[in-house]
Order: C-alpha cells, then structure tokens, then sequence
C-alpha cells in the first residue's frame, strides 16, 4: 500500500475521529449547559422552597407560641373555674345555714308574735282591771267595801294557805316586799 493511501486512510480516520470528538464535544457542552440551567433552576427552586421554610418556620413558631399562650389561658381558666366553683360550693353553703337560721329566726318570730300579742291582751285585761280597781278603790266607801271584804276572805281557810304575803304589807314586824309601797288615796271624780 502506498504512503499516500496510508496518509489519506490516517486522515480519514483522524478526521473521522475529530468530527466524533466535535459531535461529542458539542453534545457535552449542549449537556452541561443544560445540567447548568437546570442547577440554576434548582438552585432558584432551592432558594424559594429555602425562603418557603423560612416562612413556614416563622408560622410555626408563631403557632407554637400562639398555642403556649392559649395553654397558659387555658390553664389560668381552669384554676379561676376551681376557685369560682369553690367559691359558688361556699356561696350554696352559707345560703343554706343563712336559710336554717332564717327558718330559726322565723319560728322565734312567730313565737315572739304569739307571746307579743298574749301580753298585750294581758295588758289589756290588766288595764282594764286598773281601771275596775282605780274606780272602786277611788272612793272611801268602795275601800271600806273592799277592805270588809278583804277581811271576810282572811277567815276562809283557803285564804290563809295561799303562800305570798297574803295581803299584807308588814307581816311579825317585817316588811313582805322588797321595795317600799305608797299608796295614796284619790277621791272618786263626781258627775255635776
């Protein structure tokens, strides 16, 4: 073979092989552009989803911190419903001892009632008799009537067995009462 064909055989080749090379070079670079426009897009995609969990983070911290506060209110609202419900146990037993003693001062009412209006009857009857004895005993002639009858009494037997002064004011030379007694004598007032 001749130095010629060999020459032309070794420059097909080498042109072959640097066209393969070319195609090869140009493929590679088409392929890294492409991988550096997609690590520019994914760095982008990487820098927003980078500020996405910055945002996410900052809610969460915001909802953690919203949830501690309302744990906290929460809590605060537990303790002031314990101390409002003892406060409302104590409320419902105070109104029933204030009822029990309302009850108690009810029937010592009615009572003091009852007792209120028996002495004013007494009062009253008392008054009345007073009023009989102040009219009879006014004149001397209704004294010496009650002072006959007074005596007609101390001879009945069961006038004597009465206990008490029996009607006398100074019984063996002693005084029957503790405090000293005037007794003053009024004429009776006449019709003109």
């Amino acid at each position: 073979m001749n130095k010629d064909t060999i020459k032309n055989v070794a420059l097909i080749l080498l042109l072959s092989v640097t066209v393969f090379s070319m195609i090869r070079y140009t493929s590679e670079l088409k392929a890294r552009y492409r991988l550096q426009d997609n690590l520019v897009q994914v760095q982008g995609e990487a820098a927003a989803l980078t500020q996405e969990k910055q945002k996410l983070l900052q809610e969460l911290e915001k909802e953690k911190e919203l949830k501690e506060q309302t744990l906290q209110k929460n809590a605060n609202l537990k303790l002031y419903i314990k101390a409002s419900m003892n406060k409302i146990t104590q409320l419902f037993q105070d109104n029933s001892k204030m009822q029990s003693k309302l009850k108690e001062v009810n029937a010592k009412f009615s009572i003091s009632k009852a007792e209120n209006k028996a002495l004013i009857d007494s009062r009253k009857r008392i008054y009345l008799q007073n009023e009989e004895f102040k009219a009879t005993l006014s004149s001397i002639v209704e004294l010496k009537k009650a002072i006959r009858e007074l005596k007609k009494r101390k001879h009945n037997s069961s006038f004597l067995s009465m206990p008490g002064n029996q009607g006398y004011l100074i019984k063996d030379g002693q005084s029957t009462t503790a405090t000293k007694i005037k007794i003053e004598v009024v004429p009776a007032k006449t019709k003109e």
